[in-house]
């Protein structure tokens, strides 16, 4: 394992760029490299890497994570950089098909260049439901029957985080529950100070089993700005929890995600609460819908995720037909 300062470092483009090349060339010359694997959380946030590999010619899956909505790019995106990502020898690949179409307009790729590979999950651990339930209350000093919504992420507000005070409110107002949010972030400091004691928001900070948090919960909550594929709503489907989402949330679902989720306005903090309240009622639409999303989370296991990418690895590590094109 290396330990080098790769991670994007937000200030001046060029600045960033070059420290990023810098670290790149350096793990690649310590490693020596048969192929790469690059995740990029933003469009912008691997310039550096992009660089240096396009120097090395060396073979890369790319795997794209989030972009932004609008037409505005990332400002990472200068003509340096959308030089280097032309020139890289690489498989470009995406996490949902709205994510692939965003990353190919802002690094100005053919959209049929930028695939699409889902996020999978393993089946859920052993857990007893029943001792999970009385384990998260108790810690939290609820009543055993108290009604539990949970967030699980990053609490900023491209997750929604900001959302969740008065969305705690709602729903204690609709059923004596509380919100748990599990996570840090950028928003847990105003979070804790808005959320004092007595609140129907109870922050729990980074969980070191995400499982036993989910098995313990009536429903989960996603009520974001912005996601990729959200890999927590694959868990707590697989867990047959009922999901709350802003259409935002399982945008990479398409016009399945009314199917597997109660979908809800999160600006609309009286329509997401009384989403939350079917759900943890345990309505007939809840159960379809549990059960389809159980179903859609068995077809995306992690071993087809990684078959998936390991196929595309072997593609671009195997040497160019004679008189075929090079990389690219």
């Amino acid at each position: 394992m290396l330990e080098l300062p790769i991670t994007w470092r937000r200030g001046l483009v060029e600045t960033a760029r070059e420290a990023q090349a810098e670290a790149t060339r350096a793990a690649l010359a310590e490693a020596s490299a048969d192929a790469v694997l690059l995740p990029l959380p933003w469009p912008d946030q691997g310039a550096g890497a992009m660089q240096a590999l396009a120097e090395a010619r060396i073979p890369t899956l790319v795997i794209a994570h989030l972009a932004p909505h609008g037409a505005e790019p990332p400002p990472g995106l200068d003509e340096e950089t959308l030089a280097a990502a032309a020139a890289i020898r690489a498989e470009w690949v995406a996490v949902s098909a709205p994510t692939a179409a965003r990353f190919a307009r802002f690094l100005r790729l053919p959209p049929s260049q930028v695939a699409t590979v889902p996020n999978g999950t393993d089946p859920p651990p052993q857990l007893d439901r029943a001792l999970a339930r009385h384990a998260s209350r108790t810690g939290l000093g609820l009543g055993p029957e108290t009604p539990v919504a949970l967030f699980l992420g990053r609490l900023d507000e491209a997750k929604g985080a900001d959302r969740l005070p008065m969305l705690a409110e709602a729903f204690a107002r609709r059923t004596s529950g509380v919100i748990v949010a599990a996570g840090t972030g950028t928003l847990e400091a105003a979070l804790r100070s808005e959320a004092s004691e007595g609140h129907p928001l109870r922050l729990i900070g980074q969980h070191a089993q995400p499982a036993e948090l989910l098995a313990g919960a009536d429903a989960l909550l996603l009520p974001s700005r912005l996601e990729g594929d959200p890999l927590v709503f694959l868990e707590a489907a697989s867990w047959g929890l009922p999901v709350v989402a802003s259409p935002e949330a399982l945008e990479a679902l398409g016009e399945a995600a009314p199917a597997v989720a109660a979908l809800a306005d999160a600006a609309d903090l009286a329509e997401m609460a009384d989403a939350l309240v079917g759900a943890v009622h345990g309505t007939p639409a809840t159960r379809e819908r549990v059960e389809a999303a159980r179903h859609l989370a068995a077809s995306r296991s992690a071993q087809t995720m990684a078959t998936r990418y390991l196929s595309r690895l072997r593609r671009l590590m195997a040497p160019p037909l004679l008189g075929g094109p090079g990389g690219g």
